[in-house]
């Protein structure tokens, strides 16, 4: 049982409170038990300060206007470390990874997030490992930043035979 006096002359067990909202200069209280209580207050600023003291002293938590980071579980380290396992994941030319993972850890978590996009379209374009750039120097040349030449969908596969003008016969 927590008791929460929220004005002069009223007291609620607030383990029977499930809702609650301002309004103006006045708080409306929803119970459990099917009940409403609404407080009216002198004035708005009285009515706010009720209002977060009463969403202080709960366990009410509002997430609605939280940075998005700040949901997700663990630290920055945590995703940094997401980040690379992915990246060396998708990279496919296994070399030289203490180095690599530490170059990856010195970027930005938005140059991270672009590198892994941009590491998909790079393999897709270099289908030969052989060709392929170290993935320490592909994160130092900033490759995602490169524009792909040689992409799969752009190569147009046409029929470079030309019919000559005296073979007259449809076989």
């Amino acid at each position: 049982m927590k008791l929460i006096r929220i004005s002069d002359n009223c007291v609620l067990d607030f383990e029977d409170v499930y809702s609650y909202e301002l309004n103006a200069s006045t708080i409306k209280f929803k119970m459990r038990s099917k009940e409403i209580i609404v407080a009216e207050y002198n004035n708005k600023q009285e009515a706010e300060v009720v209002y977060n003291n009463v969403t202080e002293s709960t366990i009410v938590k509002d997430v609605r206007f939280a940075p998005l980071f700040k949901l997700k579980e663990g630290s920055v380290e945590d995703r940094r470390e997401r980040g690379f396992e992915m990246f060396w994941g998708l990279y496919d030319k296994k070399v030289d990874r203490p180095k690599a993972y530490i170059t990856f850890m010195n970027l930005t978590l938005t140059d991270m997030a672009l590198a892994i996009k941009g590491v998909e379209i790079y393999i897709k374009s270099t289908p030969n490992k052989k060709y392929r750039k170290n993935p320490r120097t592909w994160l130092n040349a900033r490759g995602w930043e490169s524009e792909i030449t040689k992409d799969e969908e752009d190569v147009k596969k046409t029929n470079r035979y030309i019919k000559p003008n005296y073979i007259t016969d449809e076989r």
